[in-house]
């Protein structure tokens, strides 16, 4: 055992490295770290759990993913912090029992929720279920094993992943120390289903030297990795959250990019949808009806930009924005999304400026021309549509994929505007793999 700090360098301070299993503790110098800090009286301590690739340790020093996320992120916003390394269980209560200032990398949990304060995600893990490629067929043809099923369900002890199971109601779960030992249990036949990372499981797999044809593999559902503050820390230094969620963005992240399988499922079954949402006749009545006189100026767009999404980070409506949801094509959109079944998060349309003119709820701003999907409105082949890839959006706790299609006039041909829709990925393309 050997104690551990690490400061706004991430350098490990402490006596010489030696092999730490996950049930190992490893409690905090008293020191600082040596960079320097603007505030140190907001100095934290938060706890974490070894996880690899987002939390390792490296040649003797607690590296990783996430490590590099906050090093950056605390360092933008002249905060030190301190890490000590424990299961997740104990972790979990020392934030809670006020010992600790925060926890990471956790799942968005309401039960986390009640005692602590999530700040938007450092990583999106992609949970699936890992089974034998020689269980029968009959088992095989499960989409995934329900609660109380005669199946043998296997987790990481202490894992995001095993509590979600919990709370599910799977019962009787085996609880393996390590991933590696996971998937060398389903790789035997000892347990029928594994709720792993998909990530990770194919860092372990490659690491015990397994083909991917001895598995099969089904995709649950994203989960989005987030850190967790005390409440109490929050009360007493109330700008920090949100100074780290500010320069998150400008921090390393870990690509979302859609799969094969997913692009081709949303070409397959949403993108027909919402083509022929644009080519409706009440869409395209109530967008003309919404319309306005043009091109507003420069600096007239950026004030409504500026106050739509100032007011919007306080969870408020500006006057344009309320203005925007209480027209004729917002209302249309918001039937839309509740006609979804949980698939559609969002949707919005703005006109050939880039400019928001109706939304089924409040967009994080209302100057679209800077977007990828702004292209729609003037330089694209009528007949493309472009599909982002997956982000995480904060309002809703949601991933989304947002696809983009011309709404097009059917008396002239010409562009009146475009729609996007913000696909609910996990709602959207659950259960396929």
């Amino acid at each position: 055992m050997f104690a551990l700090a690490v400061g706004l360098s991430g350098v490990l301070l402490g006596g010489a490295a030696s092999p730490v299993s996950a049930d190992e503790t490893f409690p905090l110098l008293t020191e600082q770290g040596q960079a320097p800090v603007d505030n140190q009286d907001s100095f934290l301590i938060l706890q974490t759990n070894l996880h690899p690739p987002y939390q390792e340790l490296q040649n003797g020093t607690l590296g990783g993913y996430s490590i590099a996320v906050l090093n950056c992120a605390f360092e933008r916003i002249g905060v030190g912090y301190g890490l000590a390394v424990a299961p997740r269980q104990r972790n979990r209560e020392m934030v809670q029992s006020g010992r600790s200032d925060g926890f990471f990398l956790a799942r968005i949990s309401e039960f986390m929720d009640e005692y602590a304060v999530a700040s938007k995600p450092l990583a999106l893990e992609k949970w699936v279920w890992v089974s034998p490629s020689t269980l029968t067929s009959s088992t095989q043809a499960k989409q995934a094993p329900k609660p109380n099923e005669y199946s043998t369900i296997g987790a990481i002890l202490g894992s995001n992943e095993a509590e979600w199971l919990a709370e599910q109601g799977y019962g009787d779960v085996v609880r393996v120390p390590s991933i590696a030992s996971l998937v060398g249990q389903v790789a035997m036949g000892r347990v029928d289903f594994a709720l792993v990372d998909k990530h990770s499981f194919e860092i372990a797999r490659n690491e015990l030297d397994l083909g991917a044809e001895k598995f099969r593999v089904q995709f649950e559902r994203y989960a989005p990795l987030v850190v967790y503050f005390s409440k109490r820390y929050v009360e007493q230094f109330p700008n920090l959250l949100s100074d780290l969620n500010g320069v998150l963005e400008f921090c390393e992240t870990k690509p979302m990019h859609l799969e094969p399988w997913e692009r081709d499922a949303i070409e397959r079954v949403q993108l027909p949808m919402v083509r022929q949402l644009a080519k409706s006749a009440d869409l395209i009545g109530n967008v003309r009806a919404v319309l306005g006189d043009g091109r507003l100026s420069a600096d007239h767009k950026r004030l409504i930009d500026e106050e739509w999404i100032a007011m919007g980070r306080l969870g408020q409506a500006s006057a344009r924005a309320r203005e925007v949801l209480d027209n004729v094509l917002s209302d249309y959109l918001r039937g839309f999304q509740a006609s979804s079944a949980g698939q559609v998060a969002e949707a919005f349309v703005f006109d050939i400026y880039g400019q928001t003119v109706g939304m089924s709820r409040l967009t994080s701003d209302f100057d679209q021309s800077d977007e990828p999907q702004y292209q729609m409105a003037e330089y694209i082949n009528r007949d493309h549509a472009l599909i982002a890839d997956i982000r995480f959006d904060a309002s809703t706790r949601s991933f989304l994929s947002q696809i983009t299609v011309p709404i097009i006039d059917p008396e002239n041909g010409r562009i009146l505007a475009a729609l996007t829709v913000g696909l609910d990925v996990s709602a959207a393309l659950r259960p396929e793999s």
